[in-house]
């Protein structure tokens, strides 16, 4: 019975709101991106998800060249409250939605003297970073050690993640990238086109009880997800499609080990939002699609590798033109034999 309610409210999503449930089930982060002139309300539509979907209070930063290390830790922290119906939803102007900008809380330790006072905020449910990539390598770092530690040091206290805790990336342009070790701890990539809209934003989003999913049956998911099954024959598929990933002309680099371990935890996790206990090669596809497009890097005339036996570098860049991320997945995905 319960299954079904929660089949039920999975087919009411959004893409953006599926995107979020995906990473909430996997308990991996997620990057996201849409044209430029979109990126704000992206991030906006995201925050509206995590709070109206999720019930999730979201801390939002909107990062420049100019941002600090400071400024990065300070505006990942929210005040600790008992209900999040009490907390603040935003910290800034709470009508106009497009305009935002969130201010810094004042730290009673960073601000005037340190004293005893206790810093008892806490780091948010979920962060969304807005144009992350256009922020400065140390804060970059900063948020890497905040991925792999699971916590943050301000200059009064030491802040620990919550054990849901989930990291958002909105980037500037579609075809940005983040540093090379930061960008391998995002599990999976959406992109978002203004076609699909903001439905949230716009009003026209299903906000009724039977669409909200409450933080145990996202734990609930979590733990069907873990008990999915994944056969000998699937395990195989999955590893071949790394192997030919590896060995395909049209891939320079970003088949990492952590992608591996993104690519079967992703499958796993979709399997309980289809309705099924078990992994299949269409949802080793679909998880093939969400983890690679962010982490590939395409081969150039200059860098293929039949170079070193003597191709001509004119023939490479005819072959080579064209060619999307998009397209080298899928040409992956056809070079191996489908289980059945």
């Amino acid at each position: 019975m319960m299954e079904s309610i929660l089949q039920t409210k999975v087919q009411q999503l959004g893409d953006l709101d599926l995107a979020i449930l995906v990473s909430l089930t996997a308990g991996q982060h997620c990057m996201f991106s849409s044209d430029p002139p979109w990126t704000r309300d992206l991030r906006n539509e995201l925050r509206l998800s995590c709070t109206e979907v999720f019930g999730l209070q979201a801390a939002v930063i909107d990062c420049s060249p100019s941002t600090t290390v400071d400024d990065f830790s300070e505006m990942l922290l929210v005040d600790d409250v008992e209900n999040f119906e009490d907390a603040p939803e935003w910290r800034g102007d709470p009508i106009d939605l497009r305009g935002l900008s969130p201010s810094r809380g004042h730290s009673p330790g960073r601000h005037g003297k340190l004293g005893n006072t206790l810093d008892d905020r806490r780091i948010a449910n979920v962060v969304i970073a807005h144009q992350f990539d256009r922020a400065n390598s140390s804060v970059q770092t900063q948020a890497l050690e905040l991925l792999r530690t699971k916590r943050i040091f301000t200059r009064t206290s030491m802040h620990v993640a919550p054990k849901s805790f989930i990291f958002m990336v909105v980037l500037s342009k579609p075809e940005a990238r983040l540093g090379h070790h930061l960008n391998d701890m995002f599990a999976m990539s959406h992109f978002h086109t203004k076609e699909d809209g903001f439905p949230h934003l716009e009003g026209f989003a299903n906000s009724s009880v039977n669409s909200v999913f409450s933080a145990e049956e996202v734990k609930q998911l979590r733990t069907m997800a873990e008990q999915v099954r994944l056969t000998g024959e699937i395990a195989e598929y999955l590893h071949n499609i790394v192997v030919f990933a590896r060995i395909n002309r049209y891939i320079k680099g970003g088949i990492t080990a952590a992608a591996t371990r993104h690519l079967r935890a992703l499958a796993m996790a979709l399997a309980p939002l289809h309705g099924i206990s078990y992994v299949t090669p269409s949802l080793v596809a679909l998880a093939c699609r969400k983890v690679y497009p962010h982490r590939l890097i395409l081969a150039t005339a200059e860098t293929e590798r039949s170079l070193q036996w003597g191709s001509d570098p004119q023939a490479l860049k005819n072959v080579l033109q064209g060619m999307s991320i998009e397209d080298v997945i899928e040409d992956v995905l056809s070079s191996v034999e489908t289980p059945l």
